[in-house]
């Protein structure tokens, strides 16, 4: 620590200096004039000065101010050395910026215990603003990562205007980053894909997330995969990058052609809710399966319910932050309570609002605003109306492949040749409705083709399991066999044709289109005869060929 001592008189100017080095401060300078002690303090940069009052020329009273100036706004120590006695005095010392005072003859003591003192509180100053400096330069820092990030989010996770408007939405994040998310895009076949996502917690860490999962869900869309590929792919991502404690809510959905008919995979959200028009009845929605990013691909059901829209009818899906915010007697809104708001909001506007809605749920809560992200998304049913891009006549593709025992043994193999086949043109518009097809048809060839099961064991209590206990026990088993995939696109004439053969002896099809709705199993024939413009065996049946209509709406 470094001390400017001020005193006129040399002798005092000794007697301080051998104290102080006594005491073990020997970083010592000695000013004998206000003057000179203004220059040495600029050149010295002193811990702590001890300033004489009377001097001649400049007082102690003139330089204490000035050197309190030239301080860089830490605690600097000023002790006053006087001879004087009088309140007014030391007062006086104080008010124009010194710290303490010592009187002439001073005890050495009392002085040297008060510099210890106030170096003391100088050290605790200068740490204090070291510690302020590097809080300072943190809060640049992250506010830069927040700015940079802030700019990737509003670039990254975009919707397109035209498709965004077909909805009602307002999402409220409960900080600068929303743990919710809100996707929509146009699919191949004219209707609408969406995605409402609920990430664990909320702020930066819950939507860091959102941006794989955004460029995913554009790419499916716009390849028009089925909603079960989707969540498939959805959760796969989020299993390799969300920490285990970390996982994805979500509603998946798609709007066909017509908006009457969506379908909805929901894990772990609340239920979807569609009022009604004339007698303020509700239908409800709940979620069936757990969240994304939690179970393993084995695991995963991607079911997914139809739900039918009637002329002008509203689908509602929103996020838990909406219904769990407490009111005054800390009772959470919940589903029960939001239906009567939602029937409130349906007599007074005849259809629900969003925002409407959401100032009704705040008027609920007992606080304005809430402790968690809040998504609510309304569509309204009617005609999808977006703009096509389509210009020149796609090229014409085939694809084909022949899968062996080991490709038969896994479990992706169908999406695989179904991605496979996605890369040609006119392929994305039904891609949907390809993959339930050409499920019939690969599992019509393994099951009862390459397997030889009987579809009659599905029949009783116990049928599905007993069928498909033998089916992993056959396939697990199967050393030779074949069945040979081809998908041929023909965009000039809106046609897709499908053929899958396998090496079995074929199987009796007449009449296999019609079934019986009391038993359990020949429903496939029946399904694909539904979605096929044409279908037809050949070679004894274990060859089947269908033709997929592109353009028909019935479909999409």
């Amino acid at each position: 620590m470094k001390i400017l001592i001020v005193d006129d008189e040399t002798i005092n100017r000794a007697l301080l200096a051998n104290m102080l080095h006594n005491a073990g401060y020997t970083d010592c300078v000695v000013a004998e004039s206000g003057e000179e002690a203004l220059r040495l303090f600029e050149q010295e940069t002193p811990d702590l000065v001890l300033l004489d009052v009377v001097m001649p020329g400049m007082s102690g009273f003139d330089v204490a101010p000035l050197i309190r100036s030239k301080a860089d706004g830490s605690y600097l120590p000023i002790l006053f050395i006087t001879a004087l006695e009088d309140k007014e005095s030391l007062v006086r010392c104080l008010e124009v910026g010194g710290n303490d005072f010592a009187t002439k003859p001073f005890d050495r003591h009392i002085l040297v215990a008060k510099i210890r003192a106030h170096l003391k509180i100088r050290a605790l100053s200068l740490h204090i603003e070291q510690q302020n400096q590097t809080l300072r330069m943190y809060q640049q820092r992250v506010a830069r990562e927040h700015a940079i990030v802030e700019h990737i989010f509003s670039h990254a996770i975009i919707n397109n205007p035209e498709v965004i408007s077909h909805f009602d939405c307002h999402l409220q994040p409960a900080e600068t980053f929303n743990g919710d998310l809100f996707l929509c895009e146009a699919s191949p076949s004219g209707g609408i894909y969406f995605l409402v996502a609920d990430f664990t917690g909320h702020g930066l860490a819950s939507a860091i997330g959102a941006l794989p999962v955004t460029r995913a869900f554009h790419e499916y869309s716009q390849k028009g995969v089925s909603i079960a590929e989707t969540v498939s792919e959805l959760n796969k991502i989020l299993l390799q990058i969300l920490p285990g404690d970390m996982f994805m809510a979500a509603v998946v959905g798609e709007i066909n052609a017509a908006g009457d008919k969506v379908s909805l995979w929901q894990g772990g959200m609340p239920a979807a809710i569609v009022p009604s028009n004339s007698n303020f009845a509700f239908r409800t929605f709940p979620s069936r399966h757990m969240a994304l990013g939690i179970l393993e691909e084995h695991e995963l059901n991607t079911d997914y319910d139809i739900v039918q829209l009637g002329v002008g009818e509203q689908l509602i899906i929103y996020s838990d932050g909406l219904i769990e915010s407490p009111n005054e007697n800390d009772e959470m809104l919940m589903e029960e309570g939001l239906i009567e708001l939602i029937r409130d909001e349906t007599k007074t506007n005849g259809k629900v609002l969003a925002k409407s809605l959401y100032k009704r749920v705040q008027q609920h809560a007992a606080a304005p605003v809430f402790d968690d992200d809040v998504t609510l998304v309304v569509f309204t049913s009617k005609p999808i109306n977006i703009s096509s891009n389509a210009g020149d006549v796609g090229l014409p593709s085939v694809h084909e492949v022949v899968l062996e025992p080991e490709h038969l043994k896994q479990p992706d193999i169908l999406q695989r040749v179904l991605q496979l086949a996605s890369s040609g043109e006119g392929v994305q518009r039904v891609r949907s409705i390809l993959y339930t097809v050409l499920s019939e048809l690969f599992n019509n060839a393994l099951e009862h083709g390459i397997l030889c099961l009987d579809s009659k064991l599905k029949s009783g209590v116990d049928g599905f399991q007993t069928y498909y206990e033998n089916r992993e026990v056959a396939l697990e088993a199967l050393e030779e066999g074949t069945i040979t995939i081809r998908i041929e696109s023909q965009p000039a004439t809106n046609h897709i044709i499908i053929s899958v053969e396998d090496s079995g002896e074929g199987f009796k099809w007449e009449g296999a289109q019609q079934f019986n709705h009391d038993e359990f199993h020949g429903r496939g024939l029946a399904l694909l005869h539904t979605l096929c413009e044409k279908l037809w065996f050949e070679n004894n049946g274990s060859k089947v060929n269908c033709i997929l209509d592109t353009t028909n709406s019935n479909l999409l």
